[in-house]
């Protein structure tokens, strides 16, 4: 089954449901949501219209909303198709950190110099970020709040 994620709009209004922040709020400072995310990049070809879709992205950040509109930029639709959340921006770049140690192999180098990607299919997915979940919990201090799909 293709992998659909979600989506900046969908992002958004889940973010204020979730905390009952206005629109506004949601990117401010106190209001984060430390995170490390997997998503990929959709876009329609304007010649045909079919949808391509890009090699996992494996990323750290503190506003789903902020990271995704800025990749949404140039006409893609980034869509986040899994996240754990923990506690701080510190933890964070360790959870980053145990993707790019214990999954070198899987690594992509992007066509522009990209590191953060990942050869993962979708119907790996699932295990993947279980097993990233797995590593984190097992080797390093890092708290894990959850873990959501979409």
């Amino acid at each position: 089954m293709i992998q659909q994620g979600i989506g900046y709009q969908e992002s958004r209004q889940r973010r204020i449901k979730e905390t009952g922040l206005l629109s506004s709020q949601i990117e401010a400072k106190g209001n984060e949501e430390f995170i490390l995310y997997f998503g990929r990049a959709h876009i329609k070809d304007c010649s045909t219209g079919v949808i391509a879709r890009g090699e996992l992205k494996v990323g750290r950040g503190k506003f789903v909303t902020a990271l995704q509109r800025g990749r949404n930029q140039p006409g893609v639709d980034f869509r986040i198709y899994a996240k754990i959340v923990v506690s701080c921006n510190e933890d964070t770049h360790i959870a980053e950190r145990v993707v790019k140690d214990n999954f070198k192999d899987r690594n992509v180098i992007g066509s522009e110099g990209q590191r953060e990607l990942y050869n993962i299919k979708d119907d790996e997915l699932e295990d993947f970020v279980y097993r990233v979940e797995e590593i984190i919990n097992d080797y390093t201090s890092v708290k894990i709040k959850r873990v959501d799909f979409y």
